[in-house]
């Protein structure tokens, strides 16, 4: 409503002012028409009134009348006129006065209408006379004879009369003034209307296009003019939602690639602000939130080595390169290059940051993967060519020296074939690990008693009774083999370090959503707790003079864990010196093919 009366008031007040202004001149133009034409047809009747004064007291040879005449004949106009008569010599003496002594009036050979008539034959003026203290018209004429003027007869009226006469017209004359302005406001009004109505509606829509709403449509008025516009700014419109929807998908799908990205990437505008960064980039830089955007660059990248790269961008043209080193063996490699405008001109610098950190674990992990394999390896094949070279440098003559060396032989051949029989399987399992895994529902209990029966010749030796919690209706989705190689090295592992004499307790339980969990529960010694987090890596042993003395080649545990995860689940261990551990296999209610 504001808008529209503010509206109205700019559309319609100046048309007001110019209808006034313009009628306003036309009615004082026809006002002062009207008067001067009044005022004129008075002074000619005025001139009328001289002439025939003139004619009254003059006589046929041209010489005034007595004066007594002369003043009967003044007054007698004065009196059936209303008028002020005066004769006056050529000179601007009074001869005759109707309202005054002519004896005490000066010289009216200064009076405007007196130079006038002399000159030209008639004049008026109009002025305030100091003889009857009012204002007055005046009208003179010369009386001529022969062609020679011989008087000047003057009359005067009052100039209220004049204006009284005048005020009737002039009434007239307003009341249809005002009936014009009326009639032509009213006009105006309705076509402002007319005009107004749909303009606010008009701006009120694009005041709402402008606030977002780019689905409002501007009703389309019935005027011409106003009709092509709004259907041009709907068009208009239409194509704004095209290009922003467009803009919106495209800075959508940049957002969705950007965070899917697993490199950091970092915009930086050419003040030195960050404009953009993906979560990548927030979680390898170790900042804290997204709400840094906008801020300066040094005071976020608080890294010398990161701001020394940048520095050097912005010195050259070239991309600029360099490993970052942080805390906990971080490694991040980044790749640093200026960002162009179509023209050519730098208007920032985007930074990419690669994580380096899994590269060099895996690197560490290989080089520490072969010095293991060469170390076990190293020890039995050393041992095997001592006791070769000792049997053939002569200990095959005696019997039982050669018998015992076989026998170490044979022990140590018997290692290598278990360590490269490990080997193959760790590396049949990392080939399987995110392929495809064939797998089916079978039993718990008789996968569980199979694995018990490999090891029950150990468990036996051992004197370690094993004990079996399991539901009898429990079913697992897996693969029979390898979850039966997986429990078989949990059991052997228990056997090996629960100590002689003990217990050993296998259990499963189903857990929500159907998976399940398998724990296989030794009472030995139990398990340091800095050893716990790397009980599943390759070739790691807690005691590994011991743990080679038994035989074992410090994979049983990985192969678990690598068994666990093809099946998309995992391993746990939990243990208490002097308490035991528990050894933990879980596997989901559905594995994936």
């Amino acid at each position: 409503m504001m808008l529209k009366r503010n509206l109205f008031i700019q559309f319609f007040g100046p048309q007001i002012m110019i209808l006034l202004v313009s009628l306003g001149a036309m009615a004082y133009y026809a006002w002062y028409a009207g008067w001067v034409a009044h005022r004129d047809e008075r002074v000619k009747a005025m001139y009328a009134q001289d002439a025939m004064i003139a004619k009254l007291i003059l006589q046929f040879d041209g010489s005034l009348r007595p004066d007594a005449e002369i003043s009967t004949v003044l007054h007698n106009v004065q009196k059936e006129e209303d008028v002020r008569v005066t004769i006056l010599a050529l000179d601007g003496h009074v001869l005759a006065e109707s309202d005054a002594d002519r004896a005490s009036m000066s010289s009216h050979a200064d009076r405007p209408e007196f130079v006038e008539a002399l000159s030209s034959g008639e004049g008026w003026s109009e002025r305030y006379s100091a003889t009857v203290h009012n204002r007055l018209i005046y009208a003179a004429r010369a009386i001529y004879r022969e062609g020679k003027p011989l008087l000047i007869v003057r009359v005067a009226a009052p100039y209220a009369i004049l204006r009284s006469t005048f005020a009737p017209a002039s009434r007239e004359e307003l009341i249809v003034l005002l009936c014009a302005v009326l009639l032509v406001a009213g006009l105006s009004f309705l076509l402002a209307m007319r005009v107004v109505r749909p303009v606010a509606e008009m701006r009120a829509g694009v005041a709402r296009i402008g606030s977002g709403d780019l689905e409002y449509r501007l009703p389309v008025p019935a005027l011409p003019p106003l009709a092509g516009l709004a259907q041009d700014i709907n068009q208009t419109t239409a194509k704004m939602r095209e290009q922003v929807r467009s803009l919106a998908e495209e800075r959508t799908l940049r957002e969705r690639i950007l965070e899917s990205m697993s490199e950091g990437v970092v915009a930086i505008d050419a003040r030195q602000r960050i404009v953009d960064l993906n979560a990548a980039a927030i979680r390898l830089l170790g900042l804290e939130d997204r709400r840094i955007t906008g801020s300066m660059a040094y005071m976020v990248l608080r890294r010398a080595d990161l701001l020394a790269l940048l520095d050097a961008s912005a010195a050259t043209d070239d991309v600029v390169e360099g490993e970052l080193h942080g805390e906990n063996d971080g490694t991040l490699w980044a790749r640093v290059t200026a960002l162009r405008d179509p023209s050519g001109v730098r208007t920032g610098t985007l930074m990419v940051l690669s994580d380096l950190s899994r590269l060099r674990r895996l690197e560490r992990v290989r080089q520490e993967f072969v010095a293991n394999v060469s170390h076990e390896l190293r020890t039995p094949i050393t041992s095997i060519i001592g006791f070769v070279e000792t049997l053939l440098d002569g200990a095959l003559k005696d019997s039982e020296t050669a018998e015992r060396f076989l026998r170490i032989v044979q022990r140590q051949t018997g290692h290598l074939q278990t360590l490269v029989h490990d080997l193959l399987m760790l590396s049949r399992l990392e080939s399987q690990a995110g392929g495809h895994l064939e797998t089916e529902r079978v039993p718990l209990g008789g996968i569980v008693a199979n694995a018990i029966e490999v090891c029950r010749a150990r468990a036996n030796a051992q004197h370690v009774d094993v004990r079996v919690t399991i539901p009898e209706t429990l079913q697992v989705q897996a693969h029979a083999g390898l979850l039966e190689q997986a429990l078989v090295n949990l059991l052997e592992n228990a056997i090996q370090y629960g100590g002689t004499g003990g217990r050993i307790e296998v259990t499963a339980e189903q857990l929500a959503e159907g998976d399940v969990r398998i724990s296989v529960r030794d009472y030995g010694p139990g398990i340091a707790p800095e050893h716990i987090d790397r009980l599943f890596e390759r070739f790691y042993r807690i005691d590994r003079g011991r743990s080679r003395e038994m035989g074992g080649t410090g994979l049983g545990l990985a192969i678990v864990k690598h068994i666990a995860l093809i099946h998309r689940g995992n391993v746990a261990v939990a243990s208490e010196l002097g308490k035991g551990s528990v050894f933990s296999i879980w596997l989901p209610g559905t594995v994936v093919s």
